[in-house]
């Protein structure tokens, strides 16, 4: 398995990602890595098995910090429990790790898997939320867990 950064050409296959995982699709402008956000996939043999992305805050919100966070990760499901997450995720970390010393990312506090997935990478509780940085879990209905980690 190869985790690379997106490519534009790579807009279909993401698309089938987020489909397939009932996720909204990203779009090109969504897979675009800048100075400030990284997208990466994960290619299993010419086929694209899973596709993540980290934001940057430069504003904190309320009491949700500023700072670079890792976004959604998505993998087929078919191809899920084979490692493909933790790799996206650690290309992130490596990438975020090579600009500052402090990661974060939140999810849904339904979202078990998710959490057990980076408490392997050193994640920890930092606060509860209804909204972090405009996002809300479930229309507003359930909270927001945020993490950080530290190099």
């Amino acid at each position: 398995m190869l985790i690379r950064q997106a490519m534009p050409d790579d807009v279909d296959g993401v698309g089938d990602i987020s489909r397939a995982s009932g996720r909204d699709v990203w779009d090109l402008d969504t897979l675009r890595t800048t100075s400030e956000r990284l997208v990466v996939v994960a290619d299993l043999e010419g086929q694209l098995v899973g596709a993540a992305k980290t934001h940057f805050h430069a504003h904190p919100d309320n009491d949700a910090p500023s700072g670079h966070y890792l976004g959604g990760v998505m993998v087929l499901p078919s191809c899920r429990r084979q490692g493909i997450a933790s790799a996206l995720t650690r290309a992130r970390l490596e990438w975020i790790w090579s600009r500052t010393d402090r990661a974060y990312y939140f999810a849904n506090e339904h979202n078990t898997p998710s959490m057990r997935l980076h408490e392997a990478f050193g994640f920890r509780v930092f606060g509860t939320f209804s909204t972090i940085h405009g996002v809300t879990a479930d229309g507003g209905q359930s909270n927001l867990i945020l993490f950080a980690a530290a190099r």
